[in-house]
């Protein structure tokens, strides 16, 4: 799915999933320089790639841009072909050899498009740019993708002095030479594409030490209209940090920045997310959404999710930020939720319903009922069945063995095994390979005198196949309601 997945705030934000590479694989060394122009907008870029030993791959890169030069160990690569807008290089592998590759390209951007809503922004992927701002997706492939290799990557960006552009990973340096502004990002975290914003941005900064007993930066990155709300949010980005580095471990990055956009974006991406002025705008958003996009940090960024066997990121983020911070505001709050995305999914029309294994990414407003919400549930569920110490002793668990590498609902429910020292086989199957939810029904119910006291017979029922469950029953005696 694409790595630009633009997806409203105001309707849940995401981590944006890339299919191009797997961060398990031997990761490619790259050194990148791009120069932007908004005003023209032409991109002009040129790198150096180093390819470990291994299998042939596929180099890619956007049909918008003109390779000027492509040479593998000093000699050209040959003639590309081209295949739905992209073109495409086959790279011949070395079983023992490094392969040192350059390359230089030179194109034109889209414009940048300011009047899209959040649906349309949600399908648009190609590179734009203009003064009031720029965003090259990774999935538009702007610069040359490795395909089924990760970037390690320094990324340097020319931009006119007016602007500030910024990628996921540590800022190297900042320099202003002949009214050019050039700055220098490293990423050690093997990751499939880079997503780079610019923009006429005031920056706010301010640092202060993690769990890790590191200096982790905070950065807002701001249009000028909403440059006075830096403060706030870093207030509490510090806030959501140190809340999930308790919780889960150490911040995984050095860095945490919040970049404003001029669409109605809600991305989350490694250390940064990328949010619409609009929304920022919004008074909510630093006490839901934000969190939200801090923890995708661990979740999703940190630990990528095995695709192939569903995306499970969201619906832990769903349950460790939205629904915790309802719990925060009282047991009324969560319930109210809960019965919010129980409504939705009941109200799901049977041919959008799937499997929640099924789900990766969000498209449609049925994505999120499933793969967010039904997902959440699940988490809620099972931290009802083996307790609250059990679930987080296995998240700080799961977290310590796959930080930094693919892993799949299976290896959640090893993780959750060990630390409950229960079998936890059914309770997935139940969740993640049916569509819909259990129906039941009280079938029966009366109440019985026993000597001098009073019982309760009752009978549920339910379709089959059976789910396995827990059911709250309460039992209204008048003035003293049991629940049980």
């Amino acid at each position: 799915m694409p790595r630009g997945l633009a997806i409203a705030l105001l309707l849940g934000s995401a981590v944006v999933p890339c299919a191009n590479a797997a961060p398990d694989a031997v990761p490619v060394r790259a050194d990148i320089q791009v120069r932007i122009d908004p005003e023209t907008r032409e991109l002009t870029g040129k790198g150096a790639w180093t390819v470990p030993p291994g299998e042939s791959l596929a180099i890619v890169l956007d049909d918008r841009f003109d390779v000027r030069r492509l040479e593998v160990d000093a000699r050209p690569l040959s003639a590309a072909t081209e295949r739905d807008g992209r073109r495409q290089w086959r790279l011949a592998g070395s079983e023992r050899a490094t392969q040192h590759i350059e390359i230089e390209w030179r194109g034109l951007l889209d414009p940048l498009e300011a009047d899209l809503d959040h649906r349309q922004v949600l399908h648009h992927v190609a590179p734009v740019t203009a003064p009031r701002g720029t965003f090259l997706p990774g999935a538009a492939h702007w610069h040359p993708v490795f395909v089924g290799r990760p970037l390690q990557y320094t990324l340097t960006v020319d931009v006119p002095q007016s602007q500030r552009a910024i990628v996921a990973g540590d800022l190297a340096s900042d320099r202003i030479t002949n009214g050019r502004r050039r700055l220098s990002y490293r990423f050690e975290q093997p990751d499939p594409a880079i997503d780079l914003m610019a923009g006429p941005y005031r920056v706010t900064e301010r640092k202060f030490t993690g769990a890790g007993s590191g200096a982790i930066t905070l950065r807002t990155l701001l249009h000028a209209e909403v440059a006075d709300l830096g403060a706030g949010y870093l207030d509490a980005t510090e806030r959501y940090l140190r809340m999930y580095e308790d919780w889960i471990g150490p911040y995984p990055y050095g860095s945490f920045s919040i970049v404003s956009s001029p669409t109605p974006t809600g991305f989350g991406m490694p250390t940064l997310t990328y949010l619409g002025i609009d929304v920022l705008r919004l008074p909510f958003i630093r006490d839901t959404s934000l969190g939200h996009e801090v923890l995708h940090n661990w979740w999703g960024n940190g630990v990528y999710p095995d695709y192939a066997t569903g995306n499970w990121s969201e619906g832990l983020t769903t349950f460790m930020a939205d629904h915790t911070y309802r719990e925060q505001a009282g047991p009324d709050s969560a319930r109210e939720l809960r019965f919010a995305w129980l409504r939705d999914l009941a109200a799901l029309d049977a041919g959008l319903d799937r499997p929640l294994r099924e789900f990766t990414s969000r498209m449609h407003g049925s994505d999120q009922v499933v793969g967010y919400h039904k997902a959440a549930m699940l988490f809620v569920m099972l931290r009802d069945a083996i307790g609250h110490e059990s679930f987080d002793q296995g998240l700080r668990s799961f977290w310590n063995e796959h930080r930094g590498s693919i892993a799949s609902w299976e290896d959640l429910r090893t993780a959750f095994e060990r630390a409950s020292q229960r079998s936890l086989a059914g309770f997935f199957a139940q969740w993640l390979n049916r569509a819909g939810a259990p129906n039941l029904r009280l079938e029966s119910a009366k109440a019985v005198r026993d000597a001098d006291q009073w019982r309760v017979d009752f009978t549920l029922g339910q379709d089959r196949p059976a789910y396995q469950l827990r059911v709250p029953v309460v039992v209204d005696a008048g003035s003293c309601p049991q629940v049980h």
